[in-house]
Parts: structure tokens; C-alpha cells; sequence
């Protein structure tokens, strides 16, 4: 094994005791181990080096105090760890959490701005709302109705995370304000003609089911890296944007549908649900949430930054399937099976 895989500073996972013959033995809570030094490797030598390890010293520690070689040690610690006999007493180096999660945030900012508002939906959405067809906006609505409608598979997936009781206590609360802002959208769709019924009987974009299913593999595999995208997905609304007839917009998006003059009946259920998350402060549970996180290492907050790319390329993906399918009049806004 490769001194490089060894523990920095390992710990042994149980009690050195001496045999009726002498020989060396490990006790653990479930058995007893008869273990012998390596050739070369007197037996005090090879004891007194097992009953050193107690997590506060490196290989090249162990091996001065001890006498026998480097190598030596390390092949001595090898099957032990293998057995799972061995765990490392050195502490991570970890920054705190706001900072981790501030140092994530300007990947995400960046990915966002190149990915996903430079994209076909946002960038004339934000540039030309007009050109954009009445449709490209109710897709908007549906879509994301598909993705508040089974939000619960990924935000419940987090309610039991063990790390933190404060953490868990905030989510709750966060879960329980998202819960049923789908009947708050529905309520756009009756201009539409569509119902309840009708949503239940249809199927969201493969894009958005993508998305779906993204989050909820993370928030059951990697729930602090999910709980950081939680601010990028709610946004950061402005309770105070103007709008048509002094009425708030909240965000880009009821804003071009304020410019545009699509029908009230559509866009006033939408912004009803902007303003619940907007009085929340949704855009900033995941600050929040962090604030309650005593460190994160060096290699997670590199793997977050790696996943973070993938996760804005189908973020990105999600808008831009909408602007794709939807600007097509031909294709209808519910994609039910007998399609």
C-alpha cells in the first residue's frame, strides 16, 4: 500500500494486550487478533510501536520514536488498515463555512452569466422580451409549476441531515414555507384553459426532469453542496422593482411579462409567488444555512467547485429547453402521453 494512502497520523482501532504465550494481541469490541511483527521487526519493537498509535503521530514520527524504518511502519499499518483497524487522527484543514460557500458563489455567479443568461432564453428575455412568443412565457409557468410540483424529492431528502440540529431546524422551517407554492402557480393556467388535473396527466421537459433528478441524487449524496444551490434556484428577488401599474415586479421575469402586457389573469399568480418567496428572503437560505457549518476541507470545496459546472450546464439546459420547445406554436403547452 502507498505511504500516500496510509492515514497521516493513524490511530489504532484497538487494545494492544499480550497473549498466555506472549505473542501480540488485538482486542476489539467483537474479537481477538493474533497479529506478528514482520521479519526484522523485534516483537517489544513491533508492541511498542502498535501502542503508539494513538492518532498524534506521523509515519516519519512513529518510525524515530519507534526505530524501525519508514517502510517498515508503513507495511506493518497496511493490512490493518485494510482491516479497518486504522483511522487517521489528523484534523482537516477547513475554512469556515460562509467563506467555502462565498468562494463557491463566484463560480456560480460567473457559470451563470456565461451559461445560463447568455443563453437563448435569458439573453432575450432580459435584451427583447418582445420577440420571445406568448407561449416561450407559459412554458416558463408550466416548467417551473413541473419543478415546484415535485420539489419535495429533493428538498425533503435534506430534513434529516445529521451534521447539523440547527441545520435541520432552518430547513424544516424552509420546507414548510415551500410547501404547496405549486397551488399558488396553478392558478396562472386557468387563462390557459388547464387545470390540476390536467398538469397531473402531463410531463414535464426532459431538461427539467433532468434538473429534478440532479438535485435529488445531490441531496441525498452531497446535501451541503445542494443546500448551496438553494440560493441560485429561489434567486435573489427585488421587493421593490417596478412593474406595469406601480405593482412590484420582483424579478427579470414578471418584469418582461409586465412589458410584453400578457394577460393579468396568467401573470398575477406568478407574482404572488415571487412575492411569498420575496417576504421569506428565499435567495438567502443558503447564507444562512452556511452560517451554521463549522468547516469545510480543501478537497470538498474542490469537488464542489467541479460539480458546479454541471450543475449550472443544466440549470442552463432547463431554460433553454423551454425556449426551444415552446417557441414552436405547433407543438402543444402539455406534453401528455398520447403524444
Amino acid at each position: 500500500m502507498s505511504e500516500s494512502i496510509l492515514p497521516v497520523k493513524p490511530r489504532l482501532c484497538a487494545r494492544v494486550e499480550s497473549g498466555a504465550a506472549g505473542q501480540v494481541e488485538l482486542h476489539t469490541p467483537t474479537d481477538v487478533l493474533d497479529v506478528e511483527p514482520p521479519e526484522g521487526v523485534g516483537t517489544e519493537a513491533f508492541r511498542g510501536l502498535l501502542e503508539r498509535l494513538d492518532g498524534a503521530a506521523t509515519l516519519p514520527e512513529l518510525a524515530a520514536d519507534t526505530g524501525i524504518e519508514t517502510d517498515t511502519v508503513a507495511r506493518i499499518l497496511a493490512p490493518a488498515v485494510a482491516w479497518g483497524l486504522i483511522e487517521d487522527g489528523a484534523e482537516p484543514e477547513a475554512g469556515s463555512g460562509p467563506a467555502a460557500l462565498s468562494r463557491l458563489e463566484d463560480v456560480l455567479n460567473r457559470l451563470l452569466e456565461d451559461l445560463v443568461f447568455a443563453g437563448p432564453f435569458w439573453r432575450t428575455l432580459l435584451t427583447e422580451p418582445e420577440a420571445l412568443p406568448p407561449n416561450v412565457y407559459y412554458g416558463f409557468g408550466l416548467e417551473n409549476w413541473f419543478f415546484l410540483f415535485r420539489e419535495n424529492e429533493f428538498d425533503s431528502a435534506v430534513l434529516a441531515l445529521p451534521e447539523s440540529a440547527e441545520v435541520r431546524g432552518m430547513l424544516n422551517d424552509f420546507y414548510h414555507e415551500e410547501h404547496r407554492h405549486d397551488d399558488v402557480v396553478v392558478r396562472a393556467f386557468a387563462y390557459l384553459g388547464i387545470g390540476r388535473e390536467d398538469l397531473l396527466r402531463a410531463r414535464p421537459l426532459p431538461t427539467t426532469t433532468a434538473l429534478i433528478k440532479m438535485l435529488s441524487w445531490w441531496a441525498r449524496t452531497d446535501p451541503l453542496f445542494f443546500l448551496a444551490t438553494i440560493g441560485v434556484l429561489e434567486g435573489r428577488l427585488d421587493p421593490d422593482g417596478d412593474g406595469s401599474d406601480g405593482k412590484v415586479a420582483y424579478d427579470s421575469f414578471i418584469a418582461a411579462c409586465d412589458k410584453v402586457g400578457l394577460a393579468a389573469e396568467f401573470v398575477e399568480p406568478l407574482r404572488a409567488h415571487a412575492r411569498l418567496n420575496a417576504g421569506h428572503d428565499h435567495g438567502a437560505v443558503s447564507r444562512e444555512l452556511f452560517a451554521c457549518v463549522p468547516g469545510v476541507d480543501a478537497d470538498t470545496e474542490s469537488r464542489w467547485h467541479a460539480k458546479a459546472h454541471l450543475f449550472m450546464e443544466t440549470y442552463a439546459a432547463f431554460f433553454n429547453g423551454i425556449a426551444s420547445y415552446y417557441r414552436d406554436p405547433a407543438r402543444p403547452l402539455l406534453r401528455t402521453s398520447e403524444l
